[in-house]
């Protein structure tokens, strides 16, 4: 189940960042960043999103998190966005 979350968590980030990023496609996010994301980003995805986390339904925890974003602690916030900016540049 945790090896679920953490796929779950991994793909939600890089899909996270695409997101943001608007109609590029960005280069998947290094393993340190997507480390970094799904650390600062467990308990917020646990919290707003568990059902879809616990479903293993990747695109469905991806919704959740991008839909809840400015829900999520400061962390992940700062995680994702400093995600984001490294894949930009």
């Amino acid at each position: 189940m945790t090896y679920r979350l953490g796929l779950a968590v991994s793909a939600l980030c890089i899909i996270a960042i695409g997101s943001m990023a608007a109609a590029q496609t960005p280069p998947p996010a290094s393993p340190e960043a997507m480390a970094s994301v799904r650390a600062a980003c467990m308990s917020s995805i646990m919290s707003l999103c568990s059902a879809e986390a616990m479903s293993g339904d990747r695109p469905a925890v991806r919704a959740c998190l991008i839909k809840n974003l400015d829900k999520t602690t400061p962390e992940c916030q700062a995680a994702v966005k400093a995600t984001a900016q490294s894949i930009q540049h």
